[in-house]
């Protein structure tokens, strides 16, 4: 069966976007073919175009959303974003955004994970929509549990912005306190056995 899609020139993703995937012409194009509820779209965007339009729509920027992950997480690569913090819908990418095969997945539609073949993923969406995916399940799996720690560190946060009981925290800062106090043992200890 033929898949029936919409033809759009720009998308704006929204709560009810499932994924936003690449669509390749013979000429080399890269349009995207995004999933929205019980709607299919081929808009005239690259996916990576899709996300950095909808992050300026929403008052950032792609680069912002980024450095935002990276300062509270521990990683450099595919790293997940958040989309809209206010209608907490966070996206991960499965490739290197620059790749041309790389599709943005929405956190919140995920029903289930399937292995299709060996770098072959089907997902299933919450309203029981699934796509296939050329990823392996281990690098989708963790693509999630990202996307996951990145939501609930920011959750955090944005809990102890109103309660002077809590924290910050950063992984990231966390990982580097950690560092400086092995550092500093290991000082400690050479120090000791140099007298």
């Amino acid at each position: 069966m033929k898949e029936k899609y919409l033809i759009v020139d720009k998308y704006c993703i929204n709560y009810y976007t499932l994924a936003v995937l690449p669509y390749i012409l013979t000429n080399g194009t890269i349009y995207s073919k995004v999933y929205e509820h019980d709607n299919v779209f081929l808009c005239k965007l690259s996916p990576l175009m899709i996300v950095k339009t909808t992050c300026g729509y929403l008052g950032s920027s792609y680069e912002g959303r980024r450095d935002g992950t990276r300062k509270l997480m521990t990683y450099h690569h595919k790293l997940p974003i958040v989309i809209d913090d206010f209608n907490s819908i966070y996206f991960f990418p499965t490739h290197s955004p620059r790749n041309n095969n790389c599709a943005w997945i929405s956190l919140h539609h995920i029903l289930d994970t399937k292995k299709v073949e060996v770098s072959k993923v089907r997902i299933t969406f919450q309203n029981l929509q699934k796509i296939e995916v050329d990823i392996s399940l281990y690098t989708l799996r963790n693509q999630i549990m990202r996307t996951n720690s990145l939501k609930t560190l920011q959750r955090y946060n944005h809990e102890a912005s109103i309660n002077p009981k809590l924290t910050y925290k950063s992984l990231l800062v966390e990982k580097q306190k950690k560092l400086a106090e092995t550092q500093m043992m290991y000082k400690e200890r050479k120090g000791k056995s140099d007298s």
